[in-house]
């Protein structure tokens, strides 16, 4: 068996381990256009920050563990053209190389608006490694874009340059809804009040490597620019091979096939599904493509593992606060017709003895099935637990009355004994009562 996959992230390279791992006799074959494979976008933020100088750590694994130790096949600074769906194959080139069964984890590309085209985009690790070279010598620095990387990098880079942020939103990461978005703000301003909300470049000029940002409230200075506007999947490969698209991602079954039933796609060009809303949608993790490339590595000759979808769940580190976001959010229950219920309380993170810090926790529960489906997070002490927790119990379709009675550890270092967890589930289940 021939075995294509195009694309050596996290997706691709989980799909390839997963296959080799699983039919020993396969001969697995990975293209990947850059010259790395399988590291870790999300640790690139503090590379940049300079929590650590060698970008080799950001890799999982050296290329040899795959060609050496895994016998997979890998093509590094190769480019996959065109796929010939129809004959089973791919080119690079002039180049082509025939395949029984072809993942695709083109992964996605940044988002570039015209006039932001000569600033820095973090998506791989060359530019991450160009980034940090012209940190080096860079004090002050400008960043477009407040959502999860630019949100983040805002926090992490402040420690050490003069950093200002561009937000078109009227607050730090948009996905947040109002009430505790504005909690968030005031964190932010409180250690940074360089901000622009409401605000977009307008122009940005560069001249001798230095760059002029004008936006309507005036006009400043930067050594570096660094834009966080969004992303675009890869999908025109599939596109141009006649797969179907569905949100500007490639369509996928439960099974993760695409409508070739020989060619799989998973990470972030592929279509994944909203575990509440059912909508198929764009969810750029890094969890979930090494998932889904697990996924395709199971079912590439026999569909026995569905992908049961996902809830986007994120979490990042903004000024030492664990901030972060699980399953829909209001907004989202209105677009889809929820009937929802939100509770937002703020908390202890530990027992009052232990002077524990503020916790802001929000739920958001649908009235008819009085199931929990959307959670957000400021916690200073413990915040990833408590967001995962609330993950897990999203994901297995629990009510807020099992979560309120669901039999949680106590320790008074980790949490007091009415965590706020539970507090928001009971007064979850006092509004249900009330209806």
């Amino acid at each position: 068996m021939e075995v294509i996959v195009i694309g050596g992230g996290a997706a691709g390279m989980s799909a390839a381990s997963k296959i080799k791992r699983e039919n020993p006799d396969y001969n697995v074959t990975v293209f990947e256009k850059s010259n790395f494979v399988s590291y870790a976008e999300c640790g690139m933020p503090y590379y940049l920050a300079g929590y650590f100088d060698d970008f080799t750590r950001l890799l999982h694994y050296p290329i040899t563990e795959f060609t050496d130790k895994r016998k997979i096949r890998v093509f590094i600074n190769t480019k996959i053209d065109r796929i010939d769906a129809v004959n089973k194959r791919v080119f690079s080139g002039t180049v082509a190389y025939s395949y029984d069964k072809l993942v695709i984890a083109t992964g996605a590309s940044p988002k570039i608006p015209d006039v932001l085209k000569d600033t820095y985009f973090l998506r791989s690790m060359n530019e991450a490694i160009n980034i940090k070279k012209k940190l080096e010598n860079s004090h002050d620095v400008t960043l477009i874009g407040a959502g999860v990387l630019g949100t983040e990098l805002f926090s992490l880079l402040s420690e050490r340059y003069n950093v200002r942020l561009i937000s078109k939103h009227e607050f730090i990461l948009p996905y947040l809804d109002e009430d505790i978005g504005n909690v968030l703000k005031e964190i932010v301003l409180a250690n940074n009040k360089n901000i622009e909300f409401n605000s977009v470049p307008v122009e940005v000029t560069k001249n001798n490597n230095k760059f002029t940002v004008k936006t309507e409230y005036g006009t400043h200075d930067a050594d570096i620019v660094i834009s966080s506007t969004g992303i675009i999947p890869d999908v025109s490969l599939a596109e141009e091979a006649g797969l179907k698209t569905v949100n500007g991602l490639i369509s996928t079954d439960d099974y993760l096939h695409t409508s070739d039933y020989d060619i799989f796609a998973g990470g972030d060009t592929a279509a994944v599904k909203n575990i509440i809303t059912g909508e198929r949608q764009h969810f750029p993790l890094a969890q979930i493509a090494n998932k889904m490339g697990r996924t395709i590595g199971v079912n590439i000759n026999r569909d026995t593992r569905k992908f049961p979808g996902a809830l986007g769940t994120t979490i990042i580190n903004v000024f030492g606060w664990q901030v972060g976001y699980t399953g829909i959010n209001e907004r989202t229950a209105a677009k889809y017709n929820i009937n929802a219920e939100k509770i937002l309380v703020h908390g202890k993170s530990r027992s009052a003895y232990l002077n524990g810090s503020d916790v802001y926790i929000k739920i958001i529960i649908n009235k008819n099935t009085e199931k929990i489906i959307g959670a957000q997070i400021i916690d200073k002490d413990n915040g990833a637990w408590r967001l995962n927790t609330l993950a897990a119990a999203i994901t297995s379709g629990i009510s807020v009355s099992d979560m309120f009675y669901a039999d949680l550890g106590y320790e008074p270092e980790y949490g007091p004994v009415w965590d706020p967890i539970i507090i928001a589930s009971s007064l979850g289940i006092d509004k249900l009562d009330a209806k």
